[in-house]
């Protein structure tokens, strides 16, 4: 099996989904850092993203198990299938997805009551920047060996 499958795939296109909301969400902060009251935004995703890979490792296990029982006793196991487990096989990886835009209501760093730390917001877009390359790369990369397989290179 591939490190980058399909599920590997549709769960890093979430992954920079949140990367790009937290990017739109530091450019905001950072272009308000001199507005009366701004309070600064962030946008929280990565527990949704490991709760997805939870789910997706639990699917996994629950299909390696039925076809366990389904090579014991083909008949039983089809007579026996509970239609919640089948429901919860076929849902979708991305099902409630969606990147969280939480505001920051700390104390006010400047005296026109922003909380906006300019070099903070620097060094978080550099980050979710790195990430956000890194993730395309591999993406990227995943469908140019895709690629050549259907080429036959």
């Amino acid at each position: 099996m591939d490190l980058i499958n399909n599920r590997t795939r549709e769960i890093a296109a979430l992954a920079l989904d949140g990367l790009y909301q937290r990017s739109r969400a530091i450019s905001a902060n950072t272009v308000n850092a001199t507005t009366p009251g701004y309070q600064r935004k962030d946008v929280c995703f990565e527990d949704q993203i490991q709760d997805m890979i939870e789910r997706e490792d639990l699917k996994e296990k629950i299909k390696v198990q039925n076809s366990q029982k389904i090579t014991e006793n083909p008949l039983e196991a089809l007579k026996k299938q509970d239609p919640a487990q089948i429901a919860f096989l076929r849902s979708s990886v991305n099902n409630g997805f969606s990147p969280e835009i939480i505001g920051d209501y700390s104390d006010p760093i400047s005296a026109n009551g922003n909380n906006v730390n300019l070099e903070a917001e620097m060094m978080d877009e550099a980050k979710t920047g790195t990430q956000y390359t890194i993730l395309a790369t591999l993406m990227s990369r995943s469908f140019q060996s895709l690629q050549s397989v259907i080429k036959g290179q």
